[in-house]
């Protein structure tokens, strides 16, 4: 099912076979018999298990969460304190909303 040129049946990928195919197409030294062992041991291992994968994106540190929590309180616009903190608007709504805690 294609929509906004975006494959959904690529949610269901297996994401072992489509990692080590990717490391052997951009290794060409990289042995396929090496990327089959690592694969079976990774089965092994994880097999059968919902394995989250972050993407992988820079996480703020408590002080950025309360720097960027104190300029939201200001009068500052919202455009000035996104391009300072370089964080999304979602970002920031979700500092604010949990009051620049660690895991807001």
């Amino acid at each position: 099912m294609m929509r906004d040129n975006f494959d959904f049946s690529a949610l269901d990928s297996d994401i072992v076979t489509v990692i080590m195919q990717k490391v052997v197409a951009m290794a060409p030294g990289f042995s396929a018999a090496i990327a089959a062992q690592i694969e079976a041991q990774v089965r092994q291992e994880f097999g059968g298990q919902r394995v989250f994968v972050p993407k992988g994106a820079k996480r703020l540190a408590p002080e950025q969460r309360q720097q960027l929590f104190a300029d939201g309180l200001t009068n500052m616009p919202q455009a000035e304190i996104l391009e300072k903190h370089k964080v999304s608007r979602a970002t920031l709504y979700r500092v604010m909303k949990g009051g620049g805690g660690r895991f807001s």
